[in-house]
């Protein structure tokens, strides 16, 4: 892993080449080798009916901490794409903001595969979502 890869930096870049995310309080908070961790902070306005951080709010920050997971092995490279990500809730999220984590599972030459566990600040120990997903490399 590149050892300049830190939060701060992940996230000028993020700013930079993906705008809407960084305008939907999507951040990095911590990265190392083989993981990255994502956040969105809570906004409820942004809330379904009942007060309910939505399934797609949750897959948004899945995905962007597996994004952001993939510059451990590619660098900062705005164009690696999704071609397959599927999300399970487990249990409702609400009064909170949301933390993910990715999880490198395998590299290979064309192909990132990771694990990513979503939960409400402060209470990781229970899951509100898990996903798994596969990125294609540049």
């Amino acid at each position: 892993m590149d050892r300049s890869l830190i939060p701060d930096l992940v996230n000028e870049f993020i700013a930079e080449s993906f705008p809407s995310a960084h305008r939907e309080s999507l951040r990095c908070i911590d990265i190392g080798d083989g993981f990255a961790v994502a956040r969105w902070t809570y906004d409820d306005s942004e809330l379904r009916p009942g007060g309910y951080i939505s399934g797609p709010r949750l897959f948004g920050v899945a995905d962007m901490a597996f994004w952001i997971s993939t510059f451990t092995v590619d660098g900062l490279e705005p164009m690696t794409v999704t071609p397959g990500m599927s999300i399970r809730c487990l249990r409702p999220a609400r009064h909170g903001n949301v933390i993910a984590r990715a999880d490198i599972d395998s590299v290979g030459r064309r192909r990132i595969v990771a694990t990513v566990r979503v939960w409400i600040e402060g209470d990781e120990d229970r899951l509100v979502a898990v996903a798994q997903g596969t990125y294609a490399r540049p």
